[in-house]
């Protein structure tokens, strides 16, 4: 697809896995969450999660775990229909006929796999950890602390304050308000952007985010892209809506329409726009 950069006004960003490339907060990630299981489960989760890492594993981002059944769905972008599902070693399950409805994604039973974040939650919820919020408290905790760096980018907020004469950006994360304002302070972003919306319970309430700033700022779905890492969360619901999408996909293995444009890098973004 090709994106007509004249005629878009508004720019919305993800946070996590856009604005920065980082990977490694998710091992630790990982080792908060591993850390509830008893001894006995602690290598399974470990060797079920490498593999998720290597691509070897029915757990893959783009993909649905439904923690109740034990299922890994494929489910169709548009209809949200499940097509293809498979047991927790890779069997396929079923042709999606035992799922009559339409998914709704939650953060608890029916988890969109959308980046790497979730692809520990999804073997910890696996081998019976409930709530996953306080590890992830931690790893965001973690993130402020000097013993966790970011790869530096000094070319990161040039860009974005040029973008920024250019199109509204917004922010538009599922973060709470606080890790935000910590986030953009390490990496260097306070003031980008022009207005930033937290705890944004994506993908569940993305289509009513992006319908909120087409009537507040008064533009049409077309004048708008959507910007992030996850495809599940910030790129369907976008392209559902009829809006421009660009999905930051670093393996280039995530399945898309063609109504998104695929880079590698948030510094490719800057690139094709120019």
């Amino acid at each position: 697809m090709t994106i007509h950069w004249n005629s878009i006004h508004i720019a919305v960003f993800d946070l996590d896995g856009t604005l920065y490339e980082d990977t490694h907060h998710f091992k630790y990630y990982a080792g908060q969450l591993v850390s509830k299981l008893p001894e006995d489960k602690q290598p399974l989760f470990w060797k079920d999660y490498y593999k998720m890492l290597e691509s070897s594993h029915p757990v893959a981002v783009g993909r649905v775990y439904d923690v109740q059944k034990d299922r890994i769905l494929e489910v169709d972008p548009e209809t949200y229909k499940v097509r293809k599902t498979w047991n927790w070693n890779g069997e396929v399950v079923s042709a999606g006929e035992d799922y009559q409805d339409p998914i709704s994604f939650d953060f608890d039973s029916m988890i969109a796999i959308g980046d790497g974040w979730w692809l520990p939650v999804a073997a910890a919820k696996h081998y019976g950890i409930g709530s996953t919020f306080a590890s992830y408290q931690k790893t965001k905790e973690y993130m402020q602390t000097e013993d966790f760096q970011f790869a530096d980018d000094p070319s990161r907020r040039r860009s974005l304050a040029a973008l920024k004469k250019q199109f509204r950006l917004l922010l538009l994360t599922n973060s709470q308000a606080d890790d935000v304002e910590r986030l953009l302070e390490t990496l260097d972003l306070q003031g980008i952007f022009h207005r930033i919306i937290p705890n944004a319970k994506k993908p569940a309430q993305t289509r009513t985010h992006f319908a909120s700033i087409m009537e507040e700022y008064e533009v049409k779905a077309e004048e708008i892209v959507s910007i992030g890492d996850n495809y599940l969360n910030d790129i369907v619901p976008a392209e559902n809506m009829g809006m421009n999408a660009v999905l930051i996909d670093p393996q280039g293995k995530t399945p898309t329409r063609s109504a998104t444009e695929r880079i590698r890098t948030l510094s490719e973004l800057f690139s094709l726009i120019e």
